[in-house]
């Protein structure tokens, strides 16, 4: 077995020197006060009469030292690598995930479910929309640290576009209903949603639901409380999408005036219309 190398440089010898000296002051300071020794001026006394260096093995102290540091030296090499690994599997991801691979995965899911994939002029931008969006290309529109507002009735197929692609590798989509979050406030008085990096967050039917929950005498109004909450903690809201059929003065009427003028800084708006496709 190779004998580690000797990579402590002077500065640090003498550094661990003294750290090892601090060390042996403090406990002998300790033991003295333990013994009943209470003046400080007495402690001192004592301190001051001892040679310090000739109570420590220096050579297994700095072998100690030096052991430690070729340690540290191989585990922040070991991270640096693991880190370099998951850089180029991220890039790799990153370019097999691109737009056309979820629009492949949209057309795939949808016949997969029976479904004749249809594109047309009244969904064609929610599509691209979404696949830009996704696979974060950079010929995206709009702003790509903003969330996404879809908005338009019920029956355009905006929540079951993202239903085809929620399960992709580059980037999960939790859809989570207003609905259901209502009637968990109802049952529990709350609901913990939390946005990270690990997925986009899609609240489906934002405006559905009961502004306000009285829930054993205290109101809840989740979505606003939701809203002012990430607007003040986030510098961006690209994992977050919501799908409403509200304008903008409804939002206003629901949720209040706040609620409206941070949704309108928050998020592409993205209008849908169109027949319905619900059959």
């Amino acid at each position: 077995m190779q004998p580690e190398p000797y990579i402590l440089t002077p500065e640090e010898e003498i550094q661990v020197i003294e750290n090892e000296i601090v060390s042996l002051k403090k406990l002998a300071t300790w033991k003295m006060i333990q013994l009943g020794t209470k003046s400080e001026q007495s402690i001192l006394n004592k301190l001051s009469e001892i040679d310090w260096e000739k109570e420590i093995d220096k050579d297994e102290i700095l072998r100690r030292a030096n052991s430690n540091k070729n340690r540290l030296k191989e585990q922040t090499k070991e991270l640096q690598e693991e880190r370099q690994i998951r850089i180029k599997e991220r890039e790799a991801l990153v370019k097999k995930c691109d737009a056309k691979y979820f629009w492949r995965l949209m057309k795939w899911n949808c016949e997969q479910r029976g479904k004749r994939f249809e594109q047309d002029p009244d969904n064609v931008n929610l599509i691209k929309t979404i696949c830009f969006f996704l696979s974060r290309d950079q010929r995206f529109e709009y702003d790509l640290n903003k969330g996404l507002l879809i908005r338009g009735v019920s029956g355009l197929g905006k929540t079951f576009l993202f239903e085809l692609v929620k399960n992709n590798e580059l980037n999960p989509v939790k859809i989570v209903s207003m609905i259901e979050i209502s009637e968990e406030i109802k049952s529990e008085g709350e609901y913990n949603l939390e946005l990270n990096n690990e997925k986009i967050i899609y609240l489906d039917d934002v405006g559905t639901e009961e502004a306000i929950i009285n829930y054993y005498g205290t109101k809840i109004s989740w979505f606003k409380d939701f809203i002012e909450k990430e607007y003040q903690y986030k510098n961006s809201f690209k994992n977050l999408v919501i799908s409403t059929n509200l304008s903008f003065q409804q939002v206003e009427e629901k949720y209040g005036f706040r609620v409206r003028s941070r949704m309108k800084e928050m998020f592409n708006v993205i209008d849908v219309k169109g027949k319905d496709r619900r059959r």
